[in-house]
Order: structure tokens, then sequence, then C-alpha cells
């Protein structure tokens, strides 16, 4: 996806200052604050909350499984 950007700060954008540029170049993720280190911490609690709604699942099933047995 390419995206049409000004490389003049006017508005309007003169014809001879508009470049087409690839999505990649547009955006500065580090300036957004995304990092390895917050993907990486992202993932973690996003892994974390799967396996800790199994778990809960998984001990309720249980649990009714030993309430019908008796």
């Amino acid at each position: 996806m390419r995206y049409l950007v000004c490389t003049a700060d006017v508005d309007p954008c003169p014809a001879g200052n508009v470049a087409s540029l690839p999505f990649l170049e547009t955006v500065d993720f580090t300036a957004m604050g995304i990092t390895p280190e917050v993907l990486f911490f992202v993932f973690g609690w996003g892994f974390a909350a799967v396996l800790a709604f199994w778990l809960l699942g998984f001990g309720t099933a249980l649990a009714i499984a030993n309430i019908r047995k008796i």
C-alpha cells in the first residue's frame, strides 16, 4: 500500500512536492512508542490471559465432572 505525502510543510501542497511512499516509510513505530519490548509485553499478557481462561474453563469442567459423579 502506498500513500501520497507532501514533502513540504505547506497547505495546500505544491504539485512538485508530492511523493508516493510505501506505508512503512510513512510510519515511525518508535515515535509512536511501539518497540520490541512493548510487543513482547503485550504478547505475554495476551498469552497469559488465554492460558488463564483456558485453565479456568478446564478447572470448571473438572469440578462439574466430579460433582456429577457424586
